[in-house]
């Protein structure tokens, strides 16, 4: 039932314009790729510039449902509820992955303070600036809690389609 989530993607966009920390995926994506065309220092590490990511809803959606849950439970882990890996949500969005990467935000107003957190954590840097990742979904969710806003970036580039012999 892949639909489903972006359903409720869709559903849910008019219901962001109202104050959410949401932002449009153009703009997202816009600032994710300029951030990525110059080379950063993650740590003591310099990064080289890296190709442009692509929005891929998959993405975007397993990442709208797990920044809700993160607002839910009031707390930032990698682990959702039940242990869900990164790996497991990704499968439950119906990504088929070769490789993936997540980022977690709590507080943040907006995405370029969410990126400057990141940008300062040399784990999250090399995230965002890891040539093997080709697509991205972000998601910010307000919460009640004492962080009120969950950011999830996921990072990953699909799992390579094998050919058939013979075609």
């Amino acid at each position: 039932m892949r639909l489903l989530p972006l359903l409720m993607c869709a559903l849910a966009a008019p219901a962001l314009a109202n104050g959410s920390c949401q932002p449009d995926p153009e703009s997202a994506l816009r600032a994710l790729n300029a951030l990525r065309a110059k080379p950063q220092w993650c740590g003591e590490i310099l990064w080289p510039a890296v190709q442009a990511l692509r929005w891929q809803p998959l993405l975007a959606a397993s990442t709208w449902r797990y920044a809700g849950e993160l607002a839910a439970r009031d707390r930032l882990d990698h682990s959702g509820a039940g242990g869900a890996s990164l790996r497991a949500r990704l499968r439950e969005a119906g990504y088929v992955m070769r490789v993936a990467g997540e980022n977690l935000a709590g507080g943040p107003e907006t995405l370029d303070e969410a990126l400057a957190q990141w940008l300062t954590s040399p784990a999250h840097c090399e995230n965002l600036m890891a040539a093997d990742f080709e697509e991205v979904g972000l998601a910010c969710v307000s919460g009640p809690g004492k962080l009120q806003r969950y950011w999830v970036l996921e990072l990953a580039a699909p799992a390579a389609l094998r050919s058939t012999p013979g075609r």
